[in-house]
């Protein structure tokens, strides 16, 4: 029955990782600007004022005005002291006519967000164009971009960047294989006299992959935050430089020292102590990083290391029935009791980022984000009843022939469970959730 509800799921969520991007709502909004959109100035603005709501990096982020031409210039931008939800632009001289704001920010849960909107200066103070801060203005190169954005004034308009099907891969195949690891890595350094049987080649190979698939990861990120899906050495400074940026850096670094802590220091407790670092430092990547941080950090750090946990017991039951089937009888309740406590931390952090993340019901059916998140609390129905069966089913008669075997298949086919819940993980990390009303 399991096997079949795997199964089930693997065919419920595999178009979500085709080859169409998943469809978008919004991750940051703009609340409003200064213009605004189709509005009739009698002078010129000096600036453009963006007001979104999530923060922004400015850094990273762009505005360029489009006159009725189709020439295009990049405005000077700074955040706001005050507000770091403000985006502004100077404008300088500009003569009277129809120009198109065309603004890219990255909100502070990594996201890139487009739009545009048009204002109109009906006098001037100068009948020519200033020239850009940088150099001469630059000419739109692509002329269907162009007349998209100079094709009507009926209001602003956004484009949510799609969710990256290689990042979202990356970031959850990574997470789940360093979860695995150091979960693994945890129940072998804890066994007691069973310590002996702690598959550390598994565990090096799986902290391994993590950290290489998290380093894959950050540069995927990077190529789609990025205006022109290229990483130039003064881009990648230019996000190393910005509070997200480091994040993810040091999110890798973490994964990394762990891996090097294990397979070459051959420190056990050391490689746990950076891993577990690196999984709390993942809580503070993406959504939790601008919805309600105080509250969202927290809860993801926990739902993190407590499925690290969970995952790692299911693994350490599988290797310990193959090489000693005593010694999994012996660990049996110690595991199963360490589940049960990471598997109500799961959906206590999981209620709560749910609810700090969707507004309505009706959002877990109409956006892809709610729609992801009802696959994984499936996943998470059925991998409690699976735990609870093993618990009170089996762990209590594993003295009798057969058992052992049977709780192996279980513990099996919750490790395929599990592993679809943490892709999915991997791609709520970039779906956008639900906009707030």
């Amino acid at each position: 029955m399991i096997r079949s509800a795997a199964i089930a799921l693997c065919l419920i969520f595999s178009p979500l990782v085709g080859d169409a991007p998943i469809a978008a709502m919004l991750h940051a909004t703009l609340l409003r600007s200064s213009p605004a959109a189709n509005s009739r100035l009698a002078q010129p603005p000096d600036t453009i004022r963006l007001v979104f709501s999530e923060p922004v990096v400015p850094s990273l982020s762009q505005i360029s005005l489009i006159d009725s031409a189709g020439n295009a210039r990049r405005l000077e931008v700074a955040g706001d002291t005050r507000n770091v939800r403000v985006l502004v632009g100077r404008v300088g001289a500009i003569p009277r006519g129809q120009y198109k704001v065309s603004w890219r920010i990255l909100s502070a849960d990594g996201h890139p967000i487009a739009g545009s909107f048009s204002f109109f200066v009906e006098s001037a103070k100068t009948l020519t164009v200033a020239p850009a801060a940088s150099g001469p203005a630059p000419v739109l190169r692509d002329s269907a971009r162009r007349d998209t954005l100079l094709a009507s004034s009926s209001g602003p308009t956004h484009t949510d960047a799609s969710a990256p099907v290689l990042a979202s891969v990356l970031r959850g195949t990574g997470l789940g294989a360093l979860m695995a690891g150091l979960g693994l890595l945890f129940f072998g350094v804890t066994a007691g006299e069973h310590r002996k049987h702690a598959p550390r080649a598994a565990v090096v190979r799986l902290i391994g992959i993590g950290a290489i698939l998290l380093l894959g990861h950050m540069f995927a990120w990077m190529v789609h935050i990025s205006p022109t899906r290229d990483i130039s050495g003064s881009f990648i400074a230019s996000v190393l430089g910005s509070t997200v940026g480091q994040t993810e850096l040091l999110r890798v670094a973490l994964a990394l020292l762990a891996f090097f802590a294990i397979a070459l220091a051959r420190r056990e407790v050391l490689a746990v102590v950076f891993g577990g670092a690196c999984l709390l430092v993942s809580g503070a990547v993406g959504h939790p990083a601008a919805i309600q941080p105080y509250l969202s950090i927290p809860a993801k750090m926990a739902h993190l290391l407590s499925a690290s946990l969970w995952l790692g017991g299911l693994l350490w039951l599988a290797w310990l029935s193959r090489c000693d089937e005593m010694a999994c009888r012996a660990e049996a309740r110690r595991v199963s009791s360490v589940a049960l406590i990471a598997v109500i931390a799961i959906f206590l952090t999981g209620s709560l980022e749910t609810l700090l993340f969707i507004n309505f019901p009706g959002d877990l059916i109409r956006a892809d984000y709610g729609r992801l998140v009802l696959l994984k609390v499936l996943g998470l129905v059925l991998l409690v009843g699976a735990g609870a069966y093993n618990r009170f089913a089996l762990v209590p008669r594993l003295e009798e022939p057969g058992t052992t075997s049977r709780l192996s298949r279980s513990v099996r086919n919750e490790i395929v469970i599990v592993s679809i819940v943490i892709l999915i993980g991997g791609f709520l990390g970039y779906v956008p959730t639900p906009p707030a009303p």
